[in-house]
């Protein structure tokens, strides 16, 4: 099987978005496909940002034209699939499509703040709403088969009617192994975040929260990794008598990361919504006690009070139980991390390409149904 991976974003494994196709390639290459890979390097370099995001799609099917060829499946990400599908109906007929979203925009734009006042939000709402997520359903439709991250994300493309039951699979990202840590869940402390600190990840709730906790234990700290904004809008968001006991740590290698996270003790991941949210799978695998919301990778993968608690969506109050719980009472704490080492244990880079490799299977039997072979 000939398959090419294409997503028009960097080569960064920093990002969770480039870390699947990284990952998923040599996992794919050992169970006998043969992989290219396309990222946004390899894409016609457009400066404008408005303008390379009104292009991608065009520039997508450019720079697949050649490299996608031969290709028995050809998995593009996002609204990109939607021009190269359309020329591979009437050039490349055989070739197995699949759309490939990290995440549904309509729920995206959902769960942000609100627009920018005035006109231009109105103007910048209406573009979202009625060219992105246009497009999006778009090449959901025109693809053989659509793949999601999690589950909840594929039953309501269903449940729209945007692609039948048969057409969609959800396959979980898997988790690094040097994530898991030596440092014994009993000695852990702290709390951290991890992911851009703003109104989707719950930014708000984690400062309201956690500057309650903070003040009412004086040897506790947070740790915010990679809020993908400067320091110093990240400070500003706890009040000063807080603020020192707040550590910021950049961007880093995820490497990098499990060596930082072995250390805490619970992760607070309030997000208000994720394709899949691979950091939630992240810190089970590194043995910390997830505090999170039924979305993504927390409604695939926790399950309240037996692997990490789930709370509501910006619910402040419950999530500041949860975590207080967690940090009253160490023996809850270590049993749903343990349970969470175990549930991450067998949630491989290698199982999501077997999981892969099955959908690619699916999509080139409805591609041959499509063609009437």
């Amino acid at each position: 099987m000939k398959v090419v991976l294409a997503c028009n974003y960097p080569r960064d494994e920093k990002l969770g978005t480039a870390r699947t196709p990284i990952r998923l390639e040599p996992e794919l290459a050992r169970l006998g496909v043969d992989v290219r890979m396309l990222f946004a390097e390899d894409l016609l370099a457009v400066r404008n940002a408005r303008a390379a995001q009104l292009t991608s799609p065009a520039r997508m099917a450019l720079a697949l034209a050649r490299p996608a060829t031969d290709a028995d499946v050809v998995d593009i990400t996002g609204s990109d699939t939607l021009v190269y599908a359309r020329y591979a109906r009437l050039r490349r007929a055989r070739q197995a499509i699949v759309a490939r979203s990290n995440g549904l925009w309509a729920r995206v734009l959902a769960a942000d703040d609100a627009r920018p006042p005035g006109l231009r939000g109105q103007l910048s709402d209406l573009y979202q709403r009625h060219v992105l997520c246009r497009w999006e359903r778009d090449s959901l439709r025109v693809a053989d088969l659509a793949v999601f991250l999690s589950r909840a994300d594929a039953d309501e493309i269903v449940r729209e009617g945007v692609k039948p039951a048969e057409a969609v699979a959800a396959v979980n990202p898997g988790v690094d192994g040097y994530f898991q840590s030596e440092v014994p869940l009993e000695r852990r402390e702290d709390v951290a975040f991890v992911g851009t600190f703003f109104h989707r990840k719950g930014s708000d709730v984690v400062a309201a929260v956690m500057t309650r906790q903070l003040r009412a234990r004086p040897g506790l700290r947070l740790g915010v990794f990679g809020p993908g904004v400067p320091a110093a809008d990240v400070l500003a968001a706890f009040p000063e008598d807080v603020r020192a006991r707040v550590e910021i740590v950049a961007s880093v290698p995820a490497s990098e990361l499990a060596r930082r996270l072995e250390r805490f003790a619970i992760m607070l991941f309030p997000t208000r919504y994720e394709g899949f949210g691979i950091v939630t799978l992240e810190a089970m695998r590194a043995g910390l006690a997830v505090v999170t919301t039924s979305t993504g990778a927390g409604a695939d993968l926790v399950r309240d009070g037996e692997n990490g608690l789930l709370v509501g969506v910006g619910d402040v109050d419950g999530t500041e139980r949860a975590v207080a719980r967690l940090l009253d009472d160490p023996a809850l704490r270590v049993r749903l991390a343990r349970a969470a080492l175990d549930t991450s244990s067998g949630r491989t880079w290698a199982r999501a390409a077997r999981e892969l490799v099955a959908v690619y299977e699916r999509a080139l039997a409805l591609a041959a149904r499509r063609r009437g072979a």
